[in-house]
């Protein structure tokens, strides 16, 4: 606790070198507790449409038909880390969780620990605009401990691909960007606000869409892109309406199954007989 309430002291009072080293290791000695995702506790149940807010991880439970078809997969990459990227929504967050879930792996979202850390999420804000320096190498130090954690999810924010070293440090597992519709990540934001001015929505769209533009090209060197749109398509929906969490997971498994296998043939073939 003690930890905690200078943590927060200095984030009031603007982080200096000093706190930045401070953050850096309660932040990140955080991240080696609690036990790997379970979903024995509650029976399994399909979710049918991306919900409208974010669900904890109990609430996200595979159905049995997920279970079984990650359960064929899942040898093929395991404990490699998996990394989510994207412009953040409650969708990206509840894919990942239910990504975790799905194959047993660890969950984390490293904006929330840094919100955890720091005090808020308006906190975390004020830290990445006065010192978005020091906000990329928290991230940085974070990627570096948690890529050795091997069976995690993690959910990233913008700062993992902000820079070189942190798009780097994504190669030591495999990267995915979730590509949601933006209307969803407007909709999120106008939440919070409970405002349902169309003036809002139209200025909250253009923030956000600039965002998406600046980041779009690196989100895009991920390993593997999953677009709701493209899901749609090509499982004959006639709206993104129709997608659901589970649509989403098993897209992502089908490219990871893929993806390993490109790579192992690459490996063998490099291999001198």
């Amino acid at each position: 606790m003690a930890a905690m309430a200078a943590m927060r002291a200095a984030a009031g009072a603007g982080l200096g070198p000093g706190a930045l080293s401070s953050t850096k290791r309660f932040f990140f000695s955080r991240s080696a507790a609690g036990p790997l995702s379970s979903t024995s506790s509650a029976a399994h149940r399909r979710l049918r449409a991306f919900p409208n807010s974010e669900l904890t991880m109990e609430e996200l439970n595979p159905s049995v038909d997920l279970l079984r078809k990650t359960a064929e997969a899942v040898g093929d990459f395991r404990k490699t880390p998996i990394y989510i990227v994207g412009t953040d929504c409650t969708a990206k967050r509840n894919i990942a969780k239910l990504l975790a879930n799905s194959i047993i792996y660890r969950y984390l979202c490293s904006e929330e620990l840094l919100e955890d850390v720091l005090g808020g999420k308006d906190a975390l804000n004020a830290f990445r605009e006065s010192d978005l320096n020091g906000y990329l190498e928290v991230e940085t130090e974070g990627l570096k401990q948690l890529t050795s954690m091997g069976s995690l999810v993690l959910c990233c924010g913008d700062g993992a691909v902000m820079n070189s070293t942190n798009l780097g440090l994504l190669r030591h597992g495999v990267s995915i960007w979730i590509d949601v519709p933006l209307e969803l990540v407007v909709n999120d934001m106008l939440k919070t606000q409970a405002t349902s001015d169309p003036d809002s929505f139209s200025e909250a769209m253009s923030r956000v869409r600039q965002r998406y533009d600046e980041l779009k090209e690196r989100y895009g060197i991920s390993d593997i892109t999953v677009s709701v749109q493209n899901v749609a398509s090509q499982l004959g929906y006639s709206s993104i309406d129709s997608v659901t969490l589970e649509d989403m997971v098993l897209e992502i498994v089908r490219q990871m199954e893929r993806l390993i296998r490109a790579k192992s043939m690459m490996e063998a073939a490099g291999r001198p007989f």
